[in-house]
């Protein structure tokens, strides 16, 4: 369905916008967001700190650079085993200069090699180990030797290389500068499922974290990436492998989404990261996540949505409390790429996505990651966890609200026909507009009323008043429950008639299954209900003590049906795996992981919605 409304009304009804029925984030931890730039050590001084300057107040808390060479710059690896420190000092004075121009307050992610110098894909130059492989490239993952030569890298970067900057430390302890180091930038890239050397991951986490130091100085060992872009309801980035490793302290999501005529660019982000389902529940007390790659993808709508399509996947991300990174900056003109270019003014690329990074500094996360942001971070957190409007939808958008695949936030924050179910408006299906209704077994929508037989439209409040004394009965606009009360401030009735404007409450809608019901709502003899025990991502032993239907394979509540499983070689329908190939196309018994070299060239990556990374 859709429903057109202009942009200047649609900024103009808080109401409709900022309902509070929806699935928030009240913990005290802090959010962050950031920025990549390949090649910002690379740059003259001058424009080197310009550019950081930009960045630092844009509000990033991160800034992630890769080790790596370009058209212009060779690798600091100049030949296996063998290193030009140099290059290392250009690196090393790019982290003095983020530290000194931020005071501290913005920290970086190191990528010390790229997976796609491993082919010399996507701007990557073909390096020392890409020429040894000669097309083999998965040969680096599973062969002793290059595991060697690599593990020398990671030491000589991190261990042998003294920092001229910070007083001849090693970078292993620069903490105050470094938040985390890749393993790699998107191992195995474009290769899904690992068929090949997947012991790899844990040994070079591990490698990194008790071998080079990085635990004992509280710097993050964090997976970079694995497989590339993950599919919006794929699991390519965290396998069991990596979750499992002790190392392994994030699990690093990259994807690259797109908004089509049934959801925003955001979208894909908000139903990926669900409190409480297979990922999130899996990950949370056992590793930190965060989604380390974002970008505009471009559609056959063209650049008109690009400032929207970037505000509205950093949008979903801060209001689900996942820190993000946004991939690339650029200091030149972005023209029709993905790349957002630094230093553009008000109305461009630029000032959408400084505006999330800002409410990305004072958002809330369910994952607790004090012990490696800036010892500097102080931003006072956002007095609710509302879902913001967006403010760069273009006028000619055919919807400017509530259509099916926006964002919600509470009942009203759907256009008629659909309703609002983690998030998102999704179509109607149960007791909604124009269904028959008795107030007794056919029941309509808690954001509906019953009227001679019928579900109707509830009125809604045509604004949201903030109290001004303790006495004031008017509505505070934060109040978590205010939809349910009357736009008169001395109504003594609610809005629809199921609420308890006293109570401040309602009823909740109708369902069939836990899957009808939010992810903190279970579904109690036909009514969505406020879950306080045996929910979405709780500890459970058995199906029974799961008021979701089911306790799933990691001893969690999880809906009837996978949402969340990850996907194990012998799952995978219509892919063929190195496996596959090497043995004359035809896979000899059950497919499992092995530690030995496959030669095999994936395809060349390009940036796809959804698809492949950059």
């Amino acid at each position: 369905m859709k429903f057109t409304i202009s942009i200047a009304s649609f900024l103009s009804i808080p109401t409709f916008i900022f309902g509070t029925n929806g699935v928030r984030i009240s913990s005290s931890n802090h959010m962050f967001g950031g920025v990549n730039h390949q090649n910002l050590q690379y740059l003259d001084p001058i424009e080197r700190d310009r550019s950081i300057t930009a960045i630092v107040n844009a509000n990033a808390t991160v800034i992630r650079l890769f080790i790596r060479g370009n058209e212009h710059h060779a690798d600091p690896e100049t030949s296996l085993g063998e290193f030009d420190f140099s290059v290392l000092d250009q690196f090393d004075d790019t982290l003095a200069a983020i530290h000194r121009i931020s005071n501290g307050r913005t920290k970086v992610i190191i990528a010390p090699h790229d997976a796609h110098s491993l082919r010399g894909s996507n701007s990557a130059p073909c390096d020392v180990y890409c020429k040894a492989l000669k097309g083999a490239f998965l040969d680096f993952y599973s062969t002793p030797m290059f595991r060697s030569a690599y593990k020398n890298r990671l030491s000589t970067m991190f261990n042998e290389y003294r920092s001229k900057n910070f007083g001849g430390a090693s970078w292993s302890a620069l903490n105050q500068v470094i938040l985390g180091v890749d393993l790699q930038n998107e191992p195995w890239s474009g290769v899904w499922p690992i068929v090949a050397g997947e012991k790899w991951l844990c040994d070079i986490a591990t490698y990194l974290k008790i071998d080079v130091g990085l635990g004992k100085n509280n710097i993050a060992v964090i997976t970079g990436g694995i497989s590339g872009a993950i599919s919006p309801r794929g699991t390519e980035n965290f396998p069991d492998s990596a979750i499992d490793c002790p190392a392994v302290d994030v699990i690093a999501i990259h994807g690259y989404f797109s908004a089509d005529d049934d959801q925003t660019a955001g979208t894909p982000w908000v139903n990926m990261f669900l409190p409480g389902n297979t990922l999130t529940s899996r990950l949370l007390g056992n590793k930190l996540l965060m989604v380390e790659e974002l970008s505009y993808t471009r559609t056959k709508r063209g650049l008109h949505y690009k400032n929207a399509d970037i505000w509205d996947q950093g949008n979903a991300l801060n209001y689900r409390g996942i820190p993000w990174l946004f991939s690339s900056v650029t200091e030149d003109d972005e023209w029709k790429t993905g790349h957002v270019a630094l230093h553009r003014g008000a109305g461009s690329a630029m000032a959408a996505l400084t505006s999330v990074l800002q409410d990305a500094s004072t958002a809330r996360s369910n994952f607790d990651w004090n012990r490696y942001l800036p010892q500097l971070q102080s931003h006072a957190f956002s007095p609710t966890n509302l879902l913001k409007a967006n403010p760069y939808i273009p006028p000619q958008s055919a919807c400017t609200f509530g259509c099916d695949g926006w964002f919600c936030d509470a009942a009203d924050g759907c256009a008629p026909g659909s309703v609002c179910k983690n998030n998102v408006c999704r179509p109607c299906t149960t007791g909604c507009a124009g269904a028959t209704c008795d107030n007794h077994r056919q029941l309509c929508q808690e954001s509906m009323q019953c009227v001679n037989g019928t579900c109707q439209e509830c009125e809604a409040r045509k604004s949201a008043k903030p109290k001004k004394t303790s006495g004031d009965p008017y509505i505070n606009f934060s109040d978590p429950n205010g939809s349910c009360v009357s736009d008169d401030p001395f109504a003594t009735t609610a809005i629809c008639q199921f609420c308890d404007p006293l109570a401040r409450s309602c009823r909740g809608s109708p369902c069939v299954k836990a899957a009808d019901c939010d992810v903190d709502e279970y579904c109690d003899w036909g009514l969505c209900k406020p879950c306080t025990e045996g929910c979405l991502g709780m500890a459970c032993k058995t199906s029974r003590g799961c008021k979701t239907g089911r306790c799933n394979e990691f001893g969690k509540c999880d809906y009837p049906g996978k949402m969340k499983a990850p996907i194990r070689p012998e799952d995978v329908r219509g892919r063929r795996s190195p496996q596959y190939y090497a043995q004359g196309g035809r896979q000899q018994g059950p497919m499992k992981v092995k530690d030995n070299a496959w030669r095999v060239n994936a395809p060349m990556e390009e940036v796809k919605a959804t698809g492949m990374s950059g």
